[in-house]
């Protein structure tokens, strides 16, 4: 027999995966609470001992989703070393550009959904995207602006503005993966996954690479 609060976790997680569905599928302002509580197989009635109403549904589980993408991204480079020499450096940017690849094929419900905010942002409070950008988002680019700065701190490459250096290494290493009309993510498929992350890396470092004078990390910047 299952234990009362083993089964109303089990039933807010079921909640929580199905507002995400629904949130993704259907936006914000056209999803039902109705339809949430179907997709989780419980009542409203149940539905709303957990969650107050749908803005806080909604804030709960974009802000978990969101937490859950950026952890996975962690876990994905916790064991890539940073390059030691200027040979190892796109192994290091590849690696990066793959688990950014990975996020929307391991987590498209979660993609979905941002999607919708995308388009629906203006109904939305500022705390409420702060929370999904501070989980989430801004997690991935401070790993992303952390690797870039140690590079750059070795001498291995060229950042004259670290956010800009992000946002170009965010944006070439996903554009071709990125998941479009009638293309889900994955689309491209491993091979060609492996090759779009490949050039877009050699894009940057064409842009990023360390001049002969800053070859000794030791010279005056």
């Amino acid at each position: 027999m299952t234990a009362p609060g083993r089964l109303q976790a089990e039933k807010r997680d079921a909640i929580t995966r199905a507002a995400r569905i629904v949130f993704g599928r259907d936006g914000y302002a056209r999803a039902a609470i109705d339809a949430i509580a179907t997709e989780a197989g419980v009542s409203t009635r149940t539905l709303y001992k957990h969650f107050a109403s749908k803005d806080v549904l909604f804030a709960s589980v974009l802000e978990a989703s969101a937490t859950q993408v950026a952890d996975g991204f962690l876990a994905l480079l916790r064991d890539v070393p940073g390059a030691g020499s200027a040979d190892d450096v796109p192994r290091e940017l590849r690696a990066v550009g793959h688990a950014l690849v990975r996020q929307a094929i391991d987590h498209p419900e979660h993609f979905a959904m941002v999607r919708q905010i995308l388009a629906e942002s203006t109904h939305f409070p500022e705390p409420v995207i702060t929370a999904w950008q501070e989980a989430g988002p801004r997690r991935v680019e401070r790993e992303v602006a952390r690797r870039l700065v140690a590079l750059d701190e070795r001498g291995l490459l060229a950042l004259p503005a670290v956010d800009r250096a992000v946002l170009h290494f965010l944006a070439l290493t996903t554009i071709e993966a990125s998941p479009r009309p009638m293309k889900p993510a994955g689309h491209l498929g491993p091979e060609r996954t492996e090759e779009a992350v490949t050039a877009a890396v050699e894009v940057f470092l064409t842009g990023y690479t360390v001049s002969p004078c800053r070859s000794d990390p030791s010279t005056t910047r």
